[in-house]
C-alpha cells in the first residue's frame, strides 16, 4: 500500500530509489549551491552509500512505510 506522499499516479511506489543525501541549496540558483545536511539530520529512511558518500537509497516512505519496511536494506552505521 502506498500514501499521497509516495504514489506515482499508474507506477505505484517511489521507494526506493537512489539519489543526493538530504541537502539544501545556498543562494538563489541551483546548480552549484548544494550543501548536505551534516548527518545527524538524516532521516531513517536514508541509507548512505559506502562506494560514493553523499548519495544513498532512499529506502522506504517516511509516511506510510511504503514499500514493506521490513525488506529494506540495513544502515552501514549499524
Amino acid at each position: 500500500m502506498t500514501c499521497e506522499h509516495c504514489e506515482i499516479p499508474g507506477e505505484g511506489c517511489a521507494y526506493p530509489y537512489y539519489g543526493l543525501a538530504p541537502h539544501t541549496h545556498v543562494g538563489d540558483r541551483l546548480i552549484g549551491s548544494t550543501k548536505l545536511k551534516p548527518k545527524a539530520e538524516w532521516p531513517d529512511n536514508f541509507c548512505e552509500d559506502g562506494e560514493v558518500p553523499g548519495c544513498g537509497i532512499y529506502t522506504h516512505c517516511p509516511e506510510c512505510g511504503a514499500p514493506d519496511a521490513d525488506q529494506q536494506p540495513e544502515s552501514d552505521d549499524g
